[in-house]
């Protein structure tokens, strides 16, 4: 598939204007993906919590995020764990975009919600963000494995969205190493509302930009305000090739 060469300015890609979109559209589908998903994933060699709120508007309070915090290049993901889409960009495209840009000081990958799928994706959420805040200072690999466990899960069930109940976060989370359950559970209980509350800010930031569905991606250079707009499961290809177009416009 052919990327769209225009870059554009923040300002424009929020407007949601223009040709911005990397790699054109991808159709959404009921059905799950067909291809074979590979064994490998990702875990990156470094992750970070921050405060800041990007030179695009991004929160990153409370948000998982993967490499090194003074990487010039953000990548914001936007994600549903119901999403058979983003479960196929986890398996065949982010470990070696993990290993190429993250993990190499590049890029910076943030996890943003987008929780529109099912009943459960919200919920599901809470789950993530409550397990990225219980090891984030000192286990943050738990919280990848807990992230990948998520989707394999997805991908073995039979179909929809029935596997994601409040048991199967559970016995995800209790079989997850150095993630504990107990302080999960605290988590969920106790500051639900405060965690659900900034998830409509991530997804009034994520559909000002264009996106209107999982997984989505904005690929931003936080030193010359460039971002192109990736939509679906694009393979590795197109994000090295957008990635390298906002970084040197």
């Amino acid at each position: 598939m052919a990327l769209d060469t225009d870059i554009t300015r923040r300002r424009a890609l929020l407007a949601g204007g223009g040709t911005l979109a990397f790699g054109g559209g991808v159709t959404y589908l009921a059905s799950r993906p067909d291809s074979n998903p590979s064994d490998e994933t990702y875990v990156p060699e470094m992750s970070n919590r921050s405060d800041e709120t990007t030179g695009f508007g991004a929160e990153l309070a409370g948000r998982p995020i993967a490499g090194d915090l003074n990487a010039p290049i953000d990548v914001y993901y936007w994600t549903d764990y119901l999403c058979p889409f983003c479960a196929r960009f986890e398996a065949e495209t982010l470990p070696k975009l993990g290993r190429e840009y993250i993990d190499a000081g590049t890029a910076r990958f943030v996890l943003l919600p987008y929780p529109t799928i099912g009943s459960y994706s919200m919920e599901a959420m809470v789950w993530s963000l409550c397990v990225w805040d219980v090891v984030a200072d000192e286990t943050p690999a738990a919280y990848w494995n807990w992230h990948h466990r998520v989707f394999e899960r997805q991908s073995d069930a039979e179909s929809g969205s029935d596997w994601a109940t409040a048991d199967a976060f559970a016995t995800i989370t209790d079989e997850t190493a150095d993630v504990p359950l107990a302080d999960v559970e605290a988590c969920r209980e106790e500051r639900s509302e405060a965690v659900r509350g900034p998830i409509q800010d991530d997804l009034d930031l994520g559909q000002s930009a264009g996106i209107q569905g999982t997984p989505g991606f904005v690929v931003y250079n936080r030193e010359t305000d460039a971002a192109g707009r990736i939509v679906g499961a694009q393979p590795y290809d197109n994000f090295a090739d957008a990635i390298e177009q906002v970084r040197n416009a």
